[in-house]
């Protein structure tokens, strides 16, 4: 069989390539007869219209980049799998687009948009945003961003209240009976991990007792350099917060390995609510992220940006959510 293509179908449908091409992209164009005619014929051959020649032909298309810094995090992992159901009920493709932390793949990535005619895209940075390569590529108005945008409004955001989060975990701990509480950072560079250190000291010093800060790097060996400074101290605290779920699990896998039990020998907790979390040893008490509702409400920003210009700014409720990995502490 020859290969598939426009001149293939015309020939079999017994119509000229343009009316093929025609009843792909403008459908309204063509008479209701011949396009069933000659999309019957196409089905037949098996022959679809590349996404990409109808993007190319109507300069829109129906695919959405999720630009990523790191899939090997669950976060961004889940964040993909609810992003790819919201963009299916609404008709769009799902385009996965990783960085791996590289601003000049982002850039790469803008690019491709503009050569998809791609409606808009969400990026979830793992960095403070570059809101020059926005204006540089004149994606102000057609990217959603989940993270907190600073000095620039024009850009429509979804993230969570990382104070109320750092709240309900430090709220959890004193309840319990802690008074010397932890931190260990470990997230990117993003307002995001700014906003849970600044919430952190502020929240720890507001209750009178001294922060105490075991690790403010941005990596996930963060979770490992905080436990062994924790083992180091004369008097270390009695509960530790990681800014996210895998530094935690980073935090409670080298204090085991050192020979601490979590939670008799000191609590932890970590911040994102990730599905692994309820299978982790111990089972992770956490901060929850309502990771699906932050994907669906990035497409409708983006959309409703589109029909009317709006610009929103939506911040999200944490959740705490109590499992195994705290307990009072030890007498």
């Amino acid at each position: 069989m020859p290969d598939l293509s426009i001149d293939v179908v015309a020939k079999a449908a017994g119509v000229h390539r343009s009316t093929v091409s025609r009843a792909f992209s403008r459908p309204e164009a063509v008479k209701s007869e011949t396009r069933e005619h000659i999309l019957k014929v196409a089905e037949g051959l098996g022959y679809t219209m590349s996404p990409l020649a109808q993007a190319l032909r109507r300069k829109t298309s129906n695919i959405i980049p999720l630009i990523v810094p790191d899939i090997t995090n669950p976060f961004f992992a889940e964040l993909a799998k609810t992003m790819t159901q919201a963009a299916d009920e609404r008709g769009y493709q799902l385009m996965l687009c990783v960085t791996n932390g590289d601003p000049a793949k982002s850039d790469g990535y803008f690019t491709a948009m503009q050569a998809m005619y791609a409606p808009f895209g969400i990026v979830a940075p793992s960095t403070k945003v570059d809101t020059e390569a926005l204006k540089r590529f004149a994606f102000g108005h057609k990217v959603v961003v989940i993270d907190r945008v600073e000095g620039d409004d024009s850009v429509p955001t979804v993230t969570v209240d990382s104070r109320k989060g750092i709240m309900l975990a430090l709220d959890h701990l004193h309840s319990l009976g802690h008074t010397s509480i932890g931190y260990v950072s470990g997230i990117a560079g993003t307002h995001t991990a700014q906003d849970r250190m600044d919430a952190y000291l502020e929240l720890t010093a507001q209750s009178g007792s001294t922060p105490v800060v075991l690790d403010s790097g941005s990596d996930l060996d963060a979770g490992t350099r905080g436990a062994e400074h924790f083992l180091e101290m004369d008097n270390p605290p009695t509960a530790i917060i990681a800014a996210n779920d895998m530094v935690a699990f980073a935090v409670i896998s080298a204090l085991g390995r050192s020979g601490l039990r979590v939670p008799e020998d000191v609590s932890v907790i970590g911040f994102d609510g990730l599905a692994l979390g309820a299978r982790f040893n111990p089972p992770l008490t956490t901060v929850r992220q309502p990771i699906a509702d932050m994907g669906h409400i990035a497409i409708e920003l983006a959309e409703k940006q589109n029909v009317d210009g709006s610009v929103d700014h939506i911040v999200l409720e944490p959740e705490l959510l109590v499992r195994g990995s705290t307990s009072e502490p030890r007498k």
